[in-house]
């Protein structure tokens, strides 16, 4: 290569690997240089994306995100958010953060929280796609079945039955910014009076057990020193994903590999092995074999087109009849 000569006074740059000379005339001239610094030509097989991807556990949900004896954050949903990621080829990392990071109740209304919000993190992995919170989340493909549970203290000391469609004799507990909320009841056609909220799971356990609460609806099916009562209701539109803050790109890369994983079989094979790996039955979507045509139709759809940019507007949801 010819040796290139620089005068004083001009003004010198290098962009995207050119050496660009800048005169005090109209004119620039740019040369394409080879660093004398490089040893060796740039690999174009590295990956575009660089972002490291930070999805979110409480780690008090075994086996799905819990801290093991040793200090491990383990379970399904890192299992499953390493798959998918590997197939992907984009780097990602599970952390901790109390869940009202990701979604909080107040005064009935569900609303994102502050971490997801913030961009501290970029999903929530485990959480269901509900109608209400589709209202203000994105979400990825479902990788979890899902349902919903009445739970009462031992015995049933109120008596409560949740095949009646009249709820409005028993006081109703529910946790912070879980699905199993006054409008599932609502859409689950159920007559109901006075609703409270627990902060967390030892809390609604305390308020069924002194009889502050008659029973609570949760997304749980088994609860240690408390009954589950049969039968098991919905409040999703097909399952538990990741929830994602409005305008995710995530979906554009997570879909397609998801797709990729669940059909060649892996997914059925990783889901069942946790179970017996982390002590625990996970709500594992059925085999493709055997999966609804609901699901069929889910799994099969289109990667969703991400907007270069979404603007993004706030409304309280409390100002009939404006937002509401």
């Amino acid at each position: 290569m010819p040796l290139l000569k620089v005068k004083v006074g001009l003004r010198v740059s290098i962009r995207s690997g050119c050496l660009g000379i800048r005169p005090s005339s109209r004119f620039v001239c740019r040369v394409c240089v080879v660093s004398p610094f490089a040893s060796s030509p740039v690999n174009t097989s590295q990956k575009l994306d660089s972002h490291i991807y930070l999805f979110v556990s409480d780690g008090k949900k075994r086996p799905y995100s819990y801290v093991n004896d040793f200090g491990e954050l383990v379970g399904f949903d890192l299992d499953i958010v390493n798959a998918v990621c590997k197939l992907a080829d984009r780097s990602c990392h599970t952390v901790l953060a109390e869940f009202t990071e990701c979604i909080f109740t107040d005064r009935s209304i569900d609303y994102a929280g502050t971490g997801l919000m913030a961009a501290r993190f970029d999903g929530c992995p485990g959480y269901q796609i509900t109608t209400d919170r589709q209202n203000e989340f994105d979400f990825t493909l479902p990788y979890l079945d899902s349902s919903a549970s009445f739970t009462v203290a031992p015995g049933n000391p109120a008596g409560f039955d949740p095949d009646s469609s009249d709820y409005s004799g028993f006081t109703i507990i529910h946790l912070t910014g879980a699905p199993t909320n006054n409008v599932c009841l609502k859409r689950l056609r159920k007559k109901f009076g006075t609703i409270i909220i627990a902060q967390d799971l030892p809390e609604a356990k305390a308020a069924l057990l002194n009889r502050t609460a008659d029973v609570l609806f949760s997304p749980r099916n088994r609860i240690d020193g408390l009954d589950v009562l049969s039968p098991r209701y919905h409040c999703d539109n097909g399952g538990a994903a990741i929830m994602l803050k409005k305008g995710s790109s995530i979906p554009g890369w997570w879909n397609p590999a998801f797709q990729r994983y669940y059909f060649s079989g892996e997914y059925t094979r990783l889901c069942t092995e946790a179970s017996g790996k982390y002590g625990g039955k996970i709500q594992c979507l059925p085999s493709p074999e055997q999966m609804s045509p609901e699901l069929s139709a889910l799994l099969h759809a289109p990667t969703p087109t991400i907007p270069e940019r979404l603007w993004k507007f706030v409304v309280s949801g409390r100002i009939y009849p404006y937002s509401f």
